[in-house]
């Protein structure tokens, strides 16, 4: 009995036994022919250049290997034929394959991905406004969420699914959201609901010829019964989902009936019945796991001659490219082997021209250059010869100005001494007269023009000599400012006094005021500092 309890648990239907049992609804019964059929129908789209009949045979191939377990495979199909359907901006089939690949995802555990293609089908079928179409996705989105355990958001998308498909009319699609809705109902133990929902679905099959979903419903309403504890209306719906299962050669339905026959029997404490239903589900489901074992094996053969096919074709193809690509590249070279003999051979003469050109140009220009060079040493001969000149000139007029100026004082302090001697003569006659004179030559003495030409003659030699001077005080008296100049001048002690019109010991006293303005330090020469000013 405890091998029998362990059985019952093993042998239990999980999410992805359940999502299984839905794709066997599909109207082809999958194999590696009908593969390699929408495989031949994939290549003559590309051939003729059809992407709708390329996307929908990869569709096709998708459903195929989904049926027969090759998930991974599956979904890879499915996603080529999403970029197809999109790049065609072809709605309704990449609903339809949206759809198909939200289911794969499901199964896959990728909830939130499924969501997403289901979302992007819905809105794919809006714009096209395709009533079934919307009523579809609503009761997948029911189903994606009875799967995850969200009860509430399962029923409220079946539900709007119930209410689409009433609107249309389709009376199809309300038995099967009923068939969901008991699904929902029995996975929350609501066991009355679940029986209700489930019997409405059975009334819809019987009437319209599927019995592939009349099956499922005998065995969710045996589901039903069982779970209430109504034994023996179990094991007659049970009886007749085995029934019809046996007729149709549905193996897998018929296992499940099994199981379920021997779940009822079980709970009978019938032992014999227990085993022989449950060993009898066994060897079918082994049987049937045989033959999917190897249909997917014979499918995965297919796909591996398939790939090896393409990729010796994909081989072949490169290396016809790769010919045709060295057969234009050897022809290329050698006529880019002769363009560069012709374009090397008419360089090297043009670049012999070029250099004899060069070579000429060089020369003249180092003649010309010469000649400028020769031309420019005798202009700079004929400027310092000229400045030379001036230069003598301009010192032979500041000398002249001087010495005139140092004649004139002379004169002046003759004068002014004799003038000076008759006043103190007793002749009274002639002293008023004498002393207006004195006082005029004194007045007079040191306001001279010719310090304005020897100012001017001095700048010329002397250029900036001022304007330095002024930077290092601005304050210097015009006597001051000449007895500088005589002193760059370089001329004697008694010279300046006589030019200045002053005695020796006043000039001793101005070169000391001199100094203090200039700020020279004790011992340092007056003459040398005053040379040093450019």
């Amino acid at each position: 009995m405890l091998w029998i309890v362990g059985n019952l648990r093993a042998q239990h239907f999980n999410a992805a036994d359940d999502i299984r049992d839905r794709l066997e609804r599909y109207t082809f019964q999958p194999s590696d022919s009908l593969f390699l059929e929408e495989n031949e129908r994939y290549k003559r789209a590309i051939l003729h250049e059809d992407p709708l009949n390329q996307g929908m045979a990869l569709q096709r191939m998708g459903q195929i290997c989904y049926q027969l377990g090759l998930f991974a495979q599956s979904l890879n199909y499915h996603l080529q034929a999403n970029d197809v359907f999109q790049s065609e901006n072809n709605e309704r089939l990449k609903a339809d394959n949206l759809n198909d690949l939200g289911l794969g995802l499901l199964i896959n555990n990728q909830e939130e991905t499924a969501k997403q293609a289901y979302l992007e089908a819905l809105d794919s079928y809006r714009k096209q406004k395709d009533q079934k179409g919307i009523a579809n996705t609503y009761a997948n989105f029911g189903h994606l969420y009875e799967k995850v355990f969200d009860y509430d958001s399962a029923y409220y998308y079946q539900q709007e699914a119930m209410k689409v498909f009433e609107a249309i009319g389709d009376l199809d699609g309300v038995a099967f959201v009923h068939e969901n809705l008991g699904s929902i109902y029995e996975d929350k133990e609501e066991y009355d609901q679940a029986y209700v929902h489930f019997s409405k679905a059975l009334s819809r099959f019987q009437h319209n010829g599927n019995t592939a979903m009349l099956i499922d419903a005998y065995n969710n309403i045996g589901d039903i019964h069982r779970k209430s504890g109504r034994y023996q209306e179990a094991l007659l719906y049970t009886r007749k989902a085995a029934k019809l299962s046996r007729e149709i050669s549905a193996y897998s339905r018929l296992s499940s009936a099994y199981r379920d026959l021997g779940k009822t029997f079980y709970f009978l404490k019938h032992s014999d019945s227990t085993f022989h239903y449950l060993e009898q589900s066994r060897a079918l489901f082994l049987n049937i796991y045989t033959e999917d074992s190897k249909n997917q094996a014979a499918l995965l053969k297919v796909l591996y001659d398939l790939d090896r096919k393409d990729a010796r074709i994909a081989e072949m193809g490169r290396e016809k490219r790769i010919a045709t690509i060295l057969y234009i590249a050897s022809g290329v070279v050698a006529l880019l082997l002769v363009a560069l003999a012709f374009v090397v051979i008419r360089n090297q003469r043009q670049r012999i021209r070029s250099e004899r050109k060069i070579r000429e140009k060089e020369k003249t220009l180092s003649k010309t250059k010469q000649q400028l060079m020769e031309t420019d040493l005798m202009n700079k001969k004929l400027k310092e010869e000229q400045m030379k000149k001036t230069l003598e000139s301009k010192a032979r007029e500041i000398t002249s100005h001087t010495l005139q100026a140092i004649e004139k004082n002379q004169l002046l302090e003759e004068v002014k001494w004799s003038i000076t001697a008759m006043i103190k003569s007793d002749g009274r006659s002639y002293k008023k007269e004498l002393r207006r004179l004195l006082n005029k030559i004194h007045q007079n003495f040191n306001k001279d023009v010719h310090w304005e030409d020897f100012r001017r003659v001095f700048e010329e030699i002397n250029q900036d000599f001022f304007q330095q001077l002024q930077k290092i005080n601005p304050d210097l008296s015009s006597t001051e400012i000449r007895l500088v100049s005589l002193i760059k001048l370089n001329m004697s002690t008694p010279d300046i006094a006589a030019l200045l019109g002053i005695s020796t010991d006043s000039l001793r006293v101005s070169r000391y005021r001199l100094r203090k303005k200039l700020r020279l330090e004790q011992g340092k020469s007056l003459t040398a500092f005053l040379q040093g000013i450019s």
